[in-house]
């Protein structure tokens, strides 16, 4: 059954019907990417110059774009001019917030929808117009009744800064996520040692600090990080014993938070450790009582620990769909790129499969004609050995057969003249809606000599009519016809929903 899911997969990706993405991150130092090539991982990973990216803020663009050029280089796929890769990214370096609050278990539907978008509002540490934010359903409490619920904030302007550097070298941004949660995909789907059923304490020691992560039933609850600037002595350097000190007095603060929230006990405490690997689990043992195991990953996989957090990114990129229902803090804007993208791809691979195939169907048609041709060659050899009936019926039998030829050649050039026009006046709408921040619903229209219908969404009113002004400059369209009637309101302070029509011109 799996291979044959897996299968089916390759399909839909050749068919550009599902895409999947590589897992990509970016913190201060390094930039670390995981893909999969010819049914093979691959890891790539390029240094960042010190003071190029300041906790997750890019200070040198130049610098920047010319090492995801160093980066893009790497990958074999993308060194033809024009192609691109969809990545998710974990932003390591940049402080992302995180909450778990509850609801009551018999909410549902829209009510359910409501509550949790006011409690994501109220727990949110910024201002919400100037955070993306998302969440996820966590599981159920049947013990008390509620829902789980998980919220992430994070600043735009990061984001949006990340996701146009990333664009601008052919990295299309699918998702962006917090390290943690990456860190916690891989334990749970690609490392052995964890139990559904239990929870644990997840101890991340990479090159940023020390991260304690409590994960109950396979996900995130509750994160707590010690970067290294707070423990560094005056020269710079980490010392055994402080770092030792440091860590058991954190361990003892998490596991009384735990102790406080959730009464199932810590079942283990998992190791990720780039350094202090040793001494880690010395003072963990010197601490608390459950056993310490290191974050392994499964047989067959030759992985080292800074590896996890990208490879965990790349893991979910398998699985990108409309039904991606994990914490998604990439924005409206880098959703619709590569939505954009995808209908692009789309029909691009279309517009060179239609006149292969219906050149195909016209080769196949010239060798019936030709079959033809000869069968009615041999058949008047005989007509004087033939009665006068049977000779006429075998003529008019191939006269009608030259028709229908003839007649299936003609409605397979006109199928694929069609075809590229309709194309090129779909791409060259959707080229405009996207300049005006435009969304379309739908494009409809009969014939060329038929108005062109296009309906769709804004967030304004004058998008819209900045949509009108440019539609109607376009040499390949008419006079647009847009009454006030057909401009609604969806909600109050939502977006606007409207319905032009418009005919095409001689040029098309």
């Amino acid at each position: 059954m799996q291979f044959v899911t897996s299968y089916f997969r390759k399909i839909l990706s050749l068919l550009r019907i599902r895409a999947s993405a590589a897992g990509l991150e970016v913190s201060d130092q390094v930039m670390r990417l995981v893909y999969v090539e010819r049914g093979k991982w691959r890891t790539e990973a390029v240094r960042i110059a010190p003071g190029v990216v300041e906790k997750g803020i890019v200070k040198d663009a130049a610098a920047f774009a010319a090492a995801l050029g160093e980066l893009r280089a790497t990958v074999p796929s993308m060194r033809r001019k024009g192609r691109k890769m969809n990545v998710i990214v974990s932003m390591s370096a940049v402080n992302i917030y995180s909450q778990v609050f509850t609801l009551p278990l018999m909410m549902e539907g829209a009510d359910l929808d409501k509550a949790i978008g006011l409690n994501v509002q109220m727990v949110s540490p910024v201002d919400i117009a100037h955070a993306y934010y998302s969440w996820e359903l966590l599981g159920h409490d049947e013990t008390g009744l509620r829902l789980e619920i998980a919220a992430a904030f994070v600043e735009k302007d990061v984001v949006d800064q990340m996701v146009q550097a990333l664009y601008a070298v052919g990295f299309i941004t699918v998702g962006v996520e917090s390290r943690s949660l990456a860190l916690v995909r891989f334990a749970r789907e690609r490392a052995s040692g964890m139990d559904a059923a239990k929870a644990y304490l997840l101890l991340d020691i990479d090159n940023s600090g020390i991260d304690f992560l409590i994960v109950r039933k396979e996900h995130l609850y509750f994160e707590y990080a010690n970067q290294w600037a707070d423990i560094v002595d005056e020269k710079g350097q980490v010392s055994v014993p402080k770092f030792e000190e440091t860590l058991e007095a954190s361990l003892r603060q998490v596991v009384n938070f735990y102790g406080q929230h959730w009464p199932d006990p810590i079942a283990g405490v998992i190791l990720s450790a780039v350094a202090f690997g040793e001494e880690a689990v010395k003072a963990v043992a010197d601490s608390i009582a459950p056993p310490v195991s290191a974050l392994t990953p499964s047989s067959g996989m030759e992985l080292s620990p800074e590896w996890f957090v990208s490879y965990g990114c790349a893991v979910r990129g398998l699985s990108t769909d409309m039904k991606d229902r994990e914490i998604n803090l990439s924005g409206d804007k880098a959703l619709d790129t590569f939505h954009d993208e995808q209908l692009i791809h789309f029909m691009d691979l279309w517009r060179a499969i239609v006149p292969t195939v219906l050149g195909f169907l016209v080769v196949v048609l010239l060798l019936v004609e030709s079959f033809l041709n000869t069968v009615r060659s041999g058949i008047e050899d005989q007509a004087a050995f033939s009665q006068q009936g049977q000779q006429s019926a075998a003529l008019a039998a191939l006269e009608a057969s030259s028709t229908v030829f003839n007649q299936s050649v003609a409605l397979v050039a006109n199928a694929e003249s069609q075809v590229g026009r309709n194309y090129l006046m779909i791409a060259d709408i959707n080229n405009i809606a996207a300049t005006n921040a435009i969304s379309i619903d739908q494009i409809s229209f009969q014939t060329p000599s038929t108005p062109v219908v296009v309906s769709g969404t804004a967030r304004r009113t004058d998008d819209i009519a900045a949509f009108k002004n440019a539609i109607q400059k376009d040499p390949h369209f008419g006079t647009v016809t847009l009454p006030l009637l057909n401009i609604q309101q969806n909600g109050t302070g939502g977006t606007y929903s409207f319905s032009m029509t418009f005919p095409l011109s001689s040029a098309f």
